[in-house]
């Protein structure tokens, strides 16, 4: 499979409308996702942690 490169957005550009914003959002989306696993994953180990002290 050939790589893209410069020369085809200049052949092609209608292919490639929109691809920053598409970029962006899809950077902004996997920003929002990882803040919303560190907010369940950062309690969660400490309760889990906290558990195990006190069980054994």
């Amino acid at each position: 499979m050939d790589k893209n490169c410069r020369s085809d957005v200049a052949a092609f550009p209608e292919l490639f409308d929109g691809m920053e914003q598409f970029i962006d959002e899809l950077g902004e989306g996997i920003r929002r996702i990882s803040v919303r696993l560190a907010a369940i994953a950062i309690p969660g180990s400490a309760l889990l942690l906290f558990a195990l002290s006190k069980a054994a």
